[in-house]
């Protein structure tokens, strides 16, 4: 109930959009064909999100903008408390300590960026649920394979590669793991195998046709064509060169292996004009560290800014708590898997592969087109599942873990996370 009552009030109050997704539709809707990738922002996109809200307007005959709007946020609120509820769960059966399993489940529920990107009409919380629900059934498939798990494995990847694209990541991964799997069981030429092989390439193929990458690609020779070019020079090692847009990576240099913590604590949000005065905004970790603690800190859309004194400070706690957090259970996790290396099953590499897959494909991205705006700690969400399995190994690690719990607990619970923008 908790982690429910802040997303209902926002899917009720919110007026605003992130990016424009409705467009997208509307043209579908007037054309009888999905859009070409440049014909609108978002045109670019795979088609399932579209697909799913422009039949409930079949139903409904909500074929306005607004009317547009209105389903689109009904259908992000069931997905965000699906997403809430699964969480809760997820965390449940990890059998913690019932202060550190509360507290974890109310962090990761509670979490601001995952409730504003489901009040803000965006397709990233269908990518969200779909990454965990693979997530989970991969889990399962790896304790005791089967013809049924690896059918709905198979669809799961399918839906996730016409969803978004950084949903294509799971079929890399799931692949290197089954790999690994069937190299240590003796199995890599065997019936399975095969099976697996002709499920992959039906998949691909689906994914190929259906999420419009074979159109992409005839059209504009690139089937993973995004809405904005990349920069004009690409990001180099401590060479600014020309960028195209407002300043985000400078070098990479900067941007990956520096961390500006004192520019965030002073200004913790950004400044999303064309003034490239905060540090912050050239580091890919800041501006994942800022965007998780507390989803006023983008600024954007125009109504979602407070720049009430005492909202800073409570961001500025928040980091801090967060920097805290990181840091121990980044060393419990080290320390757990040192000492006991009998823990370090194929599950765990798998959440180690899944979260550093979708860790480089951000930082490749955000060097891509060097806009801080394409700088987005959501693309990393799809891996929610493995994210609080990692941290709750790291953070049981401890005899003692009652100071994580309480600050966890604080993290979740601070008046930051209750702002209502607008």
């Amino acid at each position: 109930m908790i982690s429910a009552i802040p997303r209902i009030i926002l899917a009720f109050l919110n007026t605003e959009v992130n990016d424009d997704h409705i467009t997208t539709i509307l043209l579908w809707q007037q054309n009888g064909i999905f859009p070409s990738a440049r014909d609108c922002w978002e045109c670019f996109q795979p088609p399932l999100f579209y697909f799913l809200v422009k039949t409930i307007n079949t139903v409904t005959g909500l074929a306005t903008y607004d009317g547009l709007f209105t389903t689109i946020q009904v259908f992000n609120f069931i997905l965000s408390i699906s997403i809430s509820w699964i969480t809760i769960w997820f965390i449940s059966t990890l059998k913690l300590n019932r202060l550190l399993s509360v507290s974890l489940a109310l962090f990761w529920a509670l979490n601001p960026e995952l409730i504003s990107i489901g009040a803000l009409a965006t397709n990233d919380s269908l990518v969200i649920l779909l990454g965990i629900i693979t997530s989970l059934a991969f889990m399962r498939y790896l304790y005791k394979e089967s013809l049924k798990m690896e059918l709905v494995l198979f669809s799961l990847l399918l839906l996730l590669g016409i969803t978004k694209g950084n949903g294509l990541l799971f079929i890399g991964i799931t692949t290197f793991i089954i790999c690994i799997k069937s190299i240590y069981t003796k199995q890599l030429l065997s019936i399975p195998t095969l099976r697996r092989i002709m499920l992959m390439i039906v998949t691909l193929l689906g994914i190929a046709y259906s999420g419009q990458y074979v159109k992409k690609h005839q059209e504009f020779n690139n089937p993973f064509i995004t809405n904005a070019d990349p920069s004009v020079e690409k990001a180099k090692w401590d060479t600014p060169g020309t960028i195209k847009f407002r300043k985000g990576v400078n070098t990479i240099k900067e941007a990956v292996f520096h961390f500006p913590i004192i520019s965030l604590l002073e200004t913790p949000y950004n400044k999303n004009g064309d003034d490239n005065d905060q540090l912050h905004r050239q580091n890919i970790w800041t501006q994942m560290l800022g965007q998780y603690s507390n989803y006023v800190f983008e600024r954007h859309p125009t109504r979602w800014v407070s720049i009430n004194n005492d909202m800073e400070n409570f961001a500025r706690a928040n980091i801090i708590l967060i920097l805290g957090l990181v840091a121990f259970g980044i060393i419990g996790l080290i320390l757990t898997f040192s000492q006991n290396r009998s823990t370090f099953n194929l599950t765990q590499v798998f959440h180690l592969v899944a979260i550093s897959v979708f860790i480089l494909f951000t930082i490749n991205y955000s060097i891509k087109f060097r806009d801080f705006s394409f700088i987005k700690v959501v693309f990393l969400y799809p891996t929610y599942i493995s994210l609080m399995a990692l941290s709750a190994k790291g953070f049981s690690y401890w005899s003692k873990p009652k100071i994580f719990s309480l600050a966890a607990y604080k993290y979740a619970i601070i008046p930051n996370q209750l702002y209502i923008p607008g």
